[in-house]
């Protein structure tokens, strides 16, 4: 079903819209890594953390954070999440020649020069790995995720180096906790969190609690809720 914020951007087209070509489309188990290039990618200005977003097939609007940019390409990991929903229907269709529409770059999650400590999920891979090129041997990942083995993959694939990867299990408030003291000792790292909002909720509580303040929260999506970034 299509967005009233996707059929505005359908007509405004090419005033606010740039296009690029899908030149890869790997699959990576429950992801997939496209690689996209068009002259319109030269003139935008980006920082690692900073968003796409996407105008789908069926004017639907997705957003996705670009892992590289530079000599007029880019590249996205897609979690796909949901088989029968709007965005791992096209991720799984989109073919080399594709033409795809966005908005952006724009801020996301930014965060200050010098180490960081990305938290996240499935979702928050790219935004890691942009962040790990931008500032190499100062990013640190902790990630809850369902597939480890899924996600050490699609890391690999992107550049992501030693993610800590922490199976999600049925008791989600230990699991909360767990992610929470593997993110702790790098200290005066900078933290995001990113990702489900569930996630996120929980997260923040045990980081807070073990006196963890000043967290940069970005929600990238939440069940039935798109739009959340």
């Amino acid at each position: 079903m299509s967005s009233g914020k996707g059929r505005l951007l359908s007509l405004l087209g090419g005033l606010v819209l740039t296009e690029a070509t899908i030149t890869h489309n790997e699959a990576l188990g429950a992801y997939r890594l496209l690689r996209l290039r068009g002259e319109g990618l030269r003139s935008k200005g980006f920082e690692p953390g900073d968003k796409l977003q996407l105008l789908l097939p069926g004017d639907d609007v997705r957003t996705y954070t670009p892992i590289t940019w530079a000599g007029g390409e880019t590249s996205l990991l897609v979690y796909l999440h949901g088989d029968s929903s709007p965005a791992p229907r096209w991720a799984r269709a989109a073919a080399p020649g594709d033409t795809l529409r966005f908005i952006g770059p724009q801020r996301s999650l930014s965060l200050p020069p010098g180490p960081v400590v990305i938290i996240g999920d499935e979702t928050s891979i790219a935004v890691a790995a942009a962040h790990s090129a931008a500032r190499p041997g100062q990013a640190k990942a902790v990630l809850s995720v369902l597939d480890v083995d899924a996600a050490r993959a699609a890391a690999a694939a992107v550049g992501l180096p030693s993610p800590v990867l922490i199976p999600r299990g049925a008791d989600l408030n230990a699991h909360h906790q767990a992610v929470a003291e593997a993110a702790a000792g790098a200290k005066g790292a900078s933290v995001g969190l990113c990702g489900g909002a569930a996630l996120i909720q929980g997260v923040r509580a045990a980081l807070r609690a073990s006196g963890v303040e000043g967290v940069k929260v970005k929600a990238y999506w939440a069940p039935g809720k798109v739009g959340l970034d």
